[in-house]
């Protein structure tokens, strides 16, 4: 009896070691399963993601023209970099103003972009269109030389209201005409400095163009501007960190200084 209690012991303890054996396999083979299953999640979350940018990149316009706004269903952002064929370069379109359309050419919002700059920086640009930038002088002229566009300027004076003035027929003439400014009548909420400047060509603190008989007024201002004699409204004077050191912008009546400024062209469309 006793050899057979033993056998039979034997018996169960070798079952006992096979089935804890098969659990472990299996608890194995769980596991492995569930580290594949998250490599696959893993896997098809950054193709849908990938899908998504794909859908997203889509969507994003590519040419800058007035009504692109209108639509408020477009989930566009509203600032879009594209290229252009007018200036050969990379244009910042603000998408959602007024209808949107608009090429910006002058922003300034953090501060961190030295405008004080010479002659051939204006004529061709600097700053990034992430953040501060001026497109270019030339830019300008080759726009405005082939098509119709009208201004508009938008800023924030130092007690935080938004503001704009707006031109109709706006043109920067050639280098050979010093980047003479051109811009028809003004209206808006900012009131019109911009008059002051019309039809002057631009200076900088190494191209004394102003109509002042004894001060360079880009010096005088450390700024670069179509001055007069010397200035109404301008934005590229230096910054401090939350507004321009210098009154930046005459509304009629009184000085404000800005902490915020975009400058922008949009095509006339010609009936």
């Amino acid at each position: 009896m006793a050899r057979v209690r033993t056998k039979v012991l034997l018996l169960v303890m070798m079952m006992i070691m096979n089935i804890v054996a098969e659990t472990k396999d299996v608890a194995e083979s769980l596991a492995e399963l569930e580290g594949k299953l998250a490599e696959l999640t893993a896997s098809l979350k950054k193709t849908n993601e990938t899908h998504a940018q794909l859908r997203r990149h889509r969507e994003l316009p590519t040419t800058c023209e007035r009504g692109m706004g209108d639509d408020i269903s477009k989930t566009y952002p509203r600032y879009v970099i594209m290229s252009h064929d007018g200036p050969k370069k990379q244009i910042l379109c603000d998408t959602h103003t007024d209808g949107g359309g608009w090429i910006v050419f002058q922003r300034r919002v953090t501060g961190d972009v030295d405008f004080y700059r010479d002659w051939t920086s204006y004529r061709e640009g600097f700053g990034s269109l992430t953040g501060d930038f001026w497109m270019g002088n030339e830019a300008l002229y080759n726009l405005t030389d082939k098509d119709p566009y009208e201004l508009r300027i938008d800023i924030r004076i130092n007690n935080g209201q938004e503001v704009f003035a707006r031109y109709p027929d706006f043109r920067i003439e050639s280098e050979s005409n010093k980047y003479r400014l051109q811009i028809g009548p003004y209206t808006g909420t900012a009131g019109d400095a911009m008059a002051f400047h019309n039809k002057m060509v631009f200076s900088t603190f190494d191209r004394d163009n102003d109509k002042h008989s004894s001060v360079h007024c880009a010096v005088h201002l450390h700024g670069a501007w179509w001055y007069k004699d010397c200035h109404r409204a301008d934005l590229n004077l230096e910054w401090a960190v939350t507004e321009t050191k210098d009154e930046t912008w005459h509304d009629g009546k009184k000085w404000w200084k800005v902490s915020f400024s975009e400058m922008k062209m949009r095509r006339i469309k010609l009936i």
